[in-house]
């Protein structure tokens, strides 16, 4: 089941959740959900799950992202976790949307908030 912004937002607020952006890593330095994690999908599913459980664990609950609706990282890495007995689940709209939507990111093309006088 892929997820909205609204409930990625909602989980969001869950301390066991993680949310994963699946973009190439200068990609994800450029813009990205605030407080989201950077872990690549390479294509290659056992060793991304892999990564994942060495660097979170395997109990907590994952939302795998990438750019926008025509991005296939992002389903492709929540089916590998879930293959591999994580909980996991997509975020379709990626950063596109979520960005579009006015929402928090962080990174080097992030909108900077007004300067205070």
């Amino acid at each position: 089941m892929a997820l909205t912004k609204e409930q990625v937002m909602e989980k969001m607020k869950e301390k066991d959740t993680v949310v994963l952006n699946v973009l190439a890593k200068e990609e994800y330095d450029k813009l990205r959900i605030k407080g989201s994690g950077s872990l690549p999908w390479g294509k290659d599913a056992p060793a991304f799950t892999k990564l994942v459980g060495s660097r979170y664990g395997k109990d907590k609950f994952f939302i795998t992202h990438c750019a926008n609706y025509s991005c296939p990282a992002g389903p492709d890495a929540a089916k590998a976790l879930k293959a591999a007995g994580f909980r996991a689940e997509d975020y379709p709209g990626g950063i596109q949307e979520w960005s579009q939507a006015g929402l928090p990111t962080e990174g080097s093309m992030a909108p900077k908030a007004p300067a205070h006088r």
